[in-house]
C-alpha cells in the first residue's frame, strides 16, 4: 500500500477524470459568465480601458525611448489622446445632436419611399395573378408593411447612433486608462512574480502569447479602422452627405465587430444618399464604392496585415459574437474577437483545457 501511494504522489496529482472535469468547467463558465453581466457597468469601462491601453503603450514606450521619464511620458501622451478625444467628441456630438432632431423627418421620407415600392410591388403581383391560373389568395398583400419596414429602419438608425453611448462613461474609462498605463511599465514582470517558481515559464508564455496576438490585433485592427473612416468620411463629404462627420466615426467603429459590421456601416449613408437626392443612382454609386473599399479592407489589408495573429475558426468568432453580444450588448460585439482569442490563449495553455483552443482554432493540427 505505502509502495502504491509513493508511486502516486510521485506523478504529481492526478488529473480528474473528464466526466467530472468538463462538467465542473461548463458550470464555472456559467457562473463566470453570470457575474460578466452582473457587474458589467464597472467591467465594460475597464474593458475599453485595457483595449485604450494596449493602443496607447507603444507612444509611451516610443517617448521613452527618447530618453523622456516614464512618469511624464504617460502624461504627455494621455493628455494627447484627451485633447484628440474631446475635439472629435466636439465635431461629432454636434452632427449626431442634429440627425437625432431630423430623424422622425427622415421616417416620415423613408414611409413614403416604402409606401411607393410596395404600390409597385402589389402592382406587379396583380398583373402576374391576372396572368397565372387560379384564383388569388385573399388577404396577401401586406398591409401594414411600409409602416413596418420604416419602424424597423428607424430602430436600426436609432441603434446605430447608440453605439456611440458607449463613450457615455468615459470618465471612469479614463481613471482606468490613467492607472493601466501607469502600472503598465512593471505590469508583467509583477504578473509573473506572482506565481510560484514552478509555474514562472507557463503564466510567461500565456502574457507573451497574449500580448503578442491580442495587442498585435488590437492595434492594426484600430489603425485599420481609423484609417477606413477617414477614408469614407472623405467620400461622404464628396458626395455631401448629411451627417458626414457620423458615419465615417461610425464605420470604423462598427468594424470591429466581425460579419455585421460592415453590412450596417453600410445602410445608415445609402439611405440618407436616397433622401437627400431625387435620383436612386446616387445612392447606388455611394454603396458600390463603400463595397469596393471595405472589400479591398476586409480582402487585401486585414489578411495581410493581421495575419494569424487571431487564430479563431469562423464559427468560434460567431459564437463569441454573439455571446459577448448578449453579456454586455453593442460594447461585447465589439470586443469580441480580442476577448474571444484571450479566452483561446488560455485554454491552450491550461492542460484540461487544451481541446477546447484546438477546437476553437483555425490550424489543423497533425498529430
Amino acid at each position: 500500500m505505502k509502495a502504491e501511494e509513493t508511486t502516486r504522489i510521485g506523478r504529481g496529482p492526478a488529473l480528474a477524470p473528464p466526466l467530472i472535469t468538463y462538467p465542473l468547467l461548463f458550470i464555472f463558465f456559467v457562473v463566470f459568465m453570470v457575474v460578466l453581466s452582473l457587474l458589467k457597468s464597472i467591467l465594460i469601462p475597464f474593458a475599453l480601458a485595457v483595449f485604450l491601453a494596449y493602443i496607447l503603450f507603444p507612444a509611451v514606450k516610443l517617448l521613452t525611448k527618447l530618453k523622456i521619464p516614464y512618469g511624464l511620458a504617460v502624461g504627455v501622451v494621455l493628455l494627447l489622446f484627451l485633447g484628440v478625444f474631446l475635439a472629435a467628441g466636439i465635431i461629432i456630438g454636434g452632427e449626431i445632436s442634429g440627425f437625432i432632431q431630423a430623424l422622425p423627418q427622415y421616417q416620415e421620407t423613408l414611409k413614403q419611399y416604402v409606401e411607393s415600392v410596395s404600390s409597385a410591388y402589389s402592382s406587379l403581383v396583380e398583373k402576374f395573378a391576372a396572368i397565372l391560373p387560379g384564383e388569388p389568395a385573399p388577404g396577401q398583400t401586406p398591409a401594414h408593411a411600409p409602416s413596418i419596414i420604416s419602424g424597423i429602419i428607424g430602430k436600426l438608425f436609432s441603434g446605430l447612433i447608440s453605439v456611440f453611448s458607449i463613450l457615455s462613461d468615459f470618465v471612469l474609462v479614463f481613471f482606468f486608462l490613467v492607472f493601466l498605463l501607469a502600472g503598465a511599465k512593471n505590469f508583467k514582470t509583477k504578473l509573473i512574480g506572482a506565481w510560484s517558481s514552478r509555474e514562472e515559464n507557463k503564466v510567461a508564455g500565456i502574457v507573451e502569447a497574449i500580448n503578442e496576438g491580442i495587442g498585435g490585433y488590437i492595434i492594426i485592427r484600430s489603425a485599420i479602422n481609423l484609417g477606413l473612416a477617414i477614408v469614407l468620411t472623405v467620400v461622404f463629404l464628396i458626395f455631401k452627405i448629411d451627417y458626414a462627420y457620423v458615419w465615417g466615426p461610425l464605420t470604423g467603429i462598427l468594424n470591429f465587430i466581425p460579419y455585421i459590421g460592415a453590412f450596417l456601416a453600410v445602410i445608415p449613408p445609402v439611405v440618407v444618399a436616397l433622401f437627400q437626392y431625387d435620383s436612386y443612382w446616387t445612392a447606388v454609386i455611394l454603396l458600390l464604392i463603400i463595397i469596393v473599399i471595405q472589400n479591398i479592407e476586409g480582402n487585401i489589408l486585414t489578411p495581410f496585415l493581421i495575419g494569424k495573429r487571431v487564430n479563431l475558426n469562423p464559427l468560434a468568432v460567431l459564437m463569441g459574437l454573439i455571446l459577448w453580444g448578449f453579456i454586455w450588448g453593442p460594447v461585447g460585439m465589439i470586443l469580441a474577437t480580442p476577448l474571444t482569442t484571450c479566452f483561446k490563449i488560455l485554454c491552450d495553455h491550461i492542460e484540461p483545457l487544451k481541446p477546447i483552443g484546438s477546437l476553437l482554432g483555425s490550424d489543423v493540427k497533425k498529430q
